[in-house]
């Protein structure tokens, strides 16, 4: 490669030189512009025909969810009121010679605003605390159960644990009055009703059918109250 000494370059030589670079430049410019404009053009072309392919998947998703519900509602009741099932259970399996489906519905965790009372009083009771080494370490222990989740709700199985160690521990405290109140504002949310299909091959491998239709929504008018929990 050739190797250009600005300082040798006479005025003119320079300014043909800086010509040169602009051109290249808006060159350069003009091509990413360009294949910019492609790749739009491309994704315009693409896109629709994507998305109605995907929107008949979804549509057909949904009508085989409400369809399997459908179906199964009968049984269902069925099952309940002979076997005598109690109304807080959530999956339901029906196993049929080598094939099983499942279905039922998913909660999250949630707490109502008076939590936040408990998550206080703990937070008090911690803090006068000694701050000896085994004190810290069930500090940090203790500050973790009551870390909070993406969506800002406390995880029903931690504060559990808590309820443990304040049971075990701390009785007759604020520490314990604080996760009753915690416990006693628990109030979960209904998540997705879903349904899951498998079945075992030749080989006696159990494998799951590839669906993804916990997503899709059942219709407006399909009541499936009498699988959850009674109040």
């Amino acid at each position: 490669m050739t190797t250009i000494d600005i300082n040798a370059l006479s005025a003119d030589q320079k300014k043909e030189l800086q010509k040169q670079l602009r051109e290249q430049e808006k060159a350069e410019k003009e091509k990413r512009a360009a294949d910019l404009k492609a790749l739009d053009e491309l994704a315009a072309e693409t896109l629709p025909e994507s998305m109605r392919i995907l929107r008949e998947a979804s549509e057909t998703l949904e009508k085989a969810k409400a369809k399997v519900f459908s179906d199964f509602e009968i049984y269902l009741k069925q099952k309940i009121e002979t076997i005598g099932i109690k109304s807080n259970q959530q999956t339901h399996t029906i196993t049929v010679g080598n094939e099983s489906i499942r279905l039922g519905y998913r909660i999250t965790d949630g707490y109502g605003e008076n939590a936040s009372y408990g998550i206080a009083m703990i937070h008090k009771f911690i803090g006068s605390l000694g701050k000896d080494e085994n004190s810290k370490k069930l500090l940090s222990m203790i500050y973790r159960l009551l870390q909070r989740n993406g969506k800002g709700d406390l995880d029903s199985k931690k504060v559990l644990e808590l309820r443990q160690i304040a049971d075990k521990d701390f009785p007759h405290t604020d520490f314990q009055k604080g996760v009753e109140l915690i416990q006693a504002e628990y109030k979960p949310k209904l998540s997705k009703w879903f349904i899951e299909a498998s079945y075992t091959d030749k080989t006696g491998i159990e494998k799951n059918l590839p669906l993804s239709i916990t997503s899709a929504e059942l219709p407006a008018d399909m009541d499936l109250t009498f699988l959850l929990p009674s109040e």
